[in-house]
C-alpha cells in the first residue's frame, strides 16, 4: 500500500474523546476554525482539506468551517486504523468504515470507568442505612454485613451486568435498563434476606434507583443513544431517582422506630 505523510492538528477537547466533545461542543466549529488560524495551517499545507472523525460530525457546522478558514471538511472513517485505507481509496468510505462497534468486550472496558464513581456515590447511600443499622442496635453486624453486600451487588447491578446485557434488557432508556436490572437483584437479594413486605418494599425503592443512576452514566459511551436521549434521560429520570431513594429511606426509618421488623 502506498504511503502517506500526514499533520496532525490537535483540538483541545478538555481531555474528553471526540464522540462526547462533539455533544459538548469542546470539538466544534469554533475550536477547528481557532486551531487552523493558530497554526497557519494554509502556509503549512498545500491543500485546503480538513480529514475529521466522523464522530465528531454532530458538533461541526462544515460550511462555517469552510467560510471561515477556507478549508472544506471531509469525514473520515470511525476508527483511525482505517485511515491509510480511506487515504488510498481517494478519501472514499467503504460500509464498514462508517460502522461503529460496541461489542460486549467494548462495553466491559468501560466498566471500571462506572463502577468506582457509582461505589463513592453509593456510599452517600448506603451511610444513612448503615448509621441506621447501628441505631437500632439489633444484630448489628448482620444487618451491616446484609446491606453492605446488598449494595455492592446493585452497584454490580448497574455497572456490570447492564452494559453487559445491554442490548438485550427491555427498553431504549438506559435509566430504565438500570432500573430494572437493580429490581431483579434487589428482587432476588429481598427474597433471601427479607423478613417482611415492609423490607422487600424497602429494598425495591432503595436500590433499583442507585443501579439506574450507575447505568444512565453508560448514555455518553454508547452507540444505543443521543444527546437528546441524554438530556431527555437526565430531566425525567433523576428526579424518580431522587423520589424512590427518599420514599426508601423515610419507610426504613418508620421500619425501625414505629415497630415494624
Amino acid at each position: 500500500m502506498r504511503q502517506y505523510c500526514t499533520w496532525l492538528l490537535v483540538l483541545d477537547t478538555k481531555g474528553i474523546n471526540v464522540w462526547c466533545a462533539a455533544g459538548k461542543g469542546t470539538f466544534g466549529t469554533d475550536e477547528i476554525v481557532y486551531r487552523v488560524k493558530m497554526v497557519n495551517l494554509e502556509e503549512v499545507v498545500s491543500h485546503k482539506k480538513l480529514i475529521l472523525p466522523q464522530l465528531g460530525a454532530p458538533g461541526v457546522a462544515a460550511h462555517k468551517v469552510k467560510e471561515e478558514s477556507g478549508f472544506k471538511v471531509i469525514y473520515g472513517p470511525v476508527y483511525a486504523k482505517d485511515l491509510p485505507l480511506f487515504l488510498y481509496n481517494g478519501l472514499k468510505k467503504s460500509p464498514q468504515m462508517r460502522r461503529v462497534h460496541f461489542t460486549m468486550k467494548d462495553r466491559l472496558a468501560l466498566v471500571p470507568m462506572e463502577v468506582i464513581p457509582g461505589l463513592i456515590f453509593g456510599l452517600y447511600i448506603l451511610i444513612p442505612v448503615l448509621i441506621l443499622d447501628l441505631l437500632k442496635g439489633e444484630a448489628i453486624i448482620q444487618n451491616l454485613l446484609v446491606d453492605s453486600s446488598i449494595w455492592l451487588v446493585t452497584i454490580l447491578a448497574g455497572g456490570l451486568v447492564m452494559p453487559m446485557l445491554m442490548p438485550w434488557i427491555p427498553g431504549r432508556s438506559f435509566a430504565w435498563k438500570g432500573w430494572l436490572t437493580g429490581m431483579v437483584f434487589a428482587a432476588a437479594a429481598g427474597y433471601f434476606f427479607c423478613d417482611s413486605p415492609m423490607e422487600m418494599a424497602i429494598m425495591m425503592l432503595f436500590f433499583p434507583p442507585l443501579a439506574s443512576y450507575i447505568a444512565v452514566n453508560f448514555t455518553g459511551s454508547s452507540t444505543f443513544t443521543s444527546l437528546s436521549g441524554v438530556v431527555k434521560e437526565l430531566k425525567y429520570g433523576l428526579p424518580l431517582m431522587v423520589v424512590s431513594v427518599f420514599l426508601g429511606l423515610v419507610l426504613r426509618i418508620y421500619s425501625y422506630f414505629a415497630g415494624g421488623s
